[in-house]
């Protein structure tokens, strides 16, 4: 009887961790590949010191697509100066160094200005 009792303690917890590993493989799974994005292009400033990498999102079926803009920084560091939502494309223009109009929304670097379709008060998602 001591036996089948060992047995049943063994296999509960093999049971428990597979269980928590594969919970900690899916969960690694869903924070680093749910929003897919790929490069659309590279915007560099006239004076070569700033460079924004535009992707076009895509949360899968649920979602539509979207734009997001960032701005390399120093090392590895990135900054999202652009996000905007249910559309597929962005032109930037550069008006000087340190300004770019993106898809007709000013953004100021050197003020630190960014752009969010979440905080905006005129974006109406009927009309996107």
């Amino acid at each position: 009887m001591e036996t089948n009792g060992w047995l049943s303690a063994l296999r509960s917890w093999f049971t428990t961790l597979v269980s928590l590993g594969l919970s900690f493989v899916l969960a690694i799974g869903v924070l680093f590949f749910a929003d897919a994005k790929e490069e659309m292009f590279v915007s560099t400033s006239p004076d070569q010191h700033h460079k924004i990498h535009f992707y076009l999102t895509n949360g899968g079926a649920t979602t539509s697509y979207g734009v997001v803009g960032e701005l390399e920084g120093p090392l590895w560091f990135k900054k999202v100066i652009y996000n905007d939502y249910k559309i597929d494309r962005a032109v930037a223009k550069w008006r000087n160094n340190y300004t770019v109009n993106i898809n007709e929304k000013m953004i100021n670097l050197r003020k630190g200005q960014t752009y969010d379709f979440s905080k905006d008060p005129d974006w109406d998602s009927e009309y996107h």
